[in-house]
């Protein structure tokens, strides 16, 4: 492994409905940096980040030569994968892990073994990462993560500390912002349920504003959409309409879908949120990370 040495630039993204995610860093030129297939990102001694190399570029300027890495995280390597075509009956964890993970570098899963009792269709054109997401929306009703250090969850939960924002909290901030998407919210879908053209089941959403509209229609007859699409639908509209965004003036690597909580005397004291993104900067001269709060669904 090269020890690189310490960069000028650092830009790292961490979303959690973006399966991957990814590093930029700029340093000073070291012999042997173009060979290097994997980039690994370490908090002291904590592997908080592991991917391959998408792209090494080498700038001369003057007497100044610096090279630039971009990398995806381990669940980069999936979305670049085309998964072979096949129908899986009754496929538990182990088999997906080891058909479709273990042969790109994976270790290791968070998740029971028990079968997902029905079939999963991989079609033609298919990614490594639509399987597995496949497979764990069915079983989990949930998106699978992957952790900094390359651990797949299944369940996609994450079971971390909860961050405690605010000024006598745990993790300060030096601005917080707050914004209210109205748009976002669909105020009711309209389902299919018998034969005909007409949608007449009607899912309302609780939480809308009786005065706008914003409409969806699911075909829960042949559409493959069900009453529980609806209500996803629906819980998700909720859960985008309202973030915090938080300036935090140091490194911040946490996983995202950790639970937060923030104590602020102008936006107000909320529980139940959780990390939705991550956006670590770092030059020279300082260092911050954007952290930006959703509630939970």
């Amino acid at each position: 492994m090269l020890l690189l040495p310490s960069p000028v630039t650092v830009v790292y993204n961490s979303e959690f409905s973006v399966p991957a995610d990814d590093v930029t860093v700029e340093f000073p030129y070291i012999k042997g940096c173009e060979d290097g297939d994997f980039l690994y990102g370490f908090d002291g001694e904590n592997l908080v980040f592991k991917g391959q190399i998408d792209e090494i570029i080498t700038k001369s300027s003057g007497e100044k030569i610096t090279v630039k890495i971009s990398a995806r995280s381990m669940a980069g390597i999936l979305l670049d994968n085309e998964a072979e075509p096949c129908i899986y009956f009754n496929a538990s964890s182990s088999v997906i892990f080891e058909r479709h993970l273990q042969p790109f570098g994976f270790n290791g899963y968070i998740g029971d073994n028990n079968p997902y009792f029905g079939y999963i269709k991989i079609s033609k054109g298919m990614s490594q990462w639509q399987v597995l997401e496949n497979y764990c929306v069915n079983k989990y009703g949930k998106k699978p993560r992957i952790t900094g250090d390359g651990i797949v969850i299944l369940n996609g939960g994450i079971n971390g500390e909860v961050l405690c924002f605010g000024n006598n909290e745990s993790y300060r901030y030096i601005s917080a912002e707050s914004r209210i998407k109205r748009y976002k919210v669909i105020s009711d879908v309209r389902l299919k349920v018998k034969q005909g053209n007409r949608y007449g089941s009607v899912i309302k959403n609780s939480l809308a504003d009786t005065r706008l509209v914003r409409r969806r229609y699911v075909d829960a007859l042949t559409g493959g959409g069900s009453v529980g699409t609806a209500d996803r639908i629906i819980s998700t509209s909720n859960g985008n309409a309202f973030e915090i965004e938080l300036v935090c003036p140091y490194m911040l690597m946490c996983e995202v879908g950790n639970k937060a909580t923030i104590n602020d005397e102008v936006i107000g004291s909320y529980d139940g949120l959780y990390v939705h993104k991550i956006r670590y900067t770092a030059d020279s001269k300082s260092e911050k990370t954007v952290i930006t709060l959703k509630k939970e669904i």
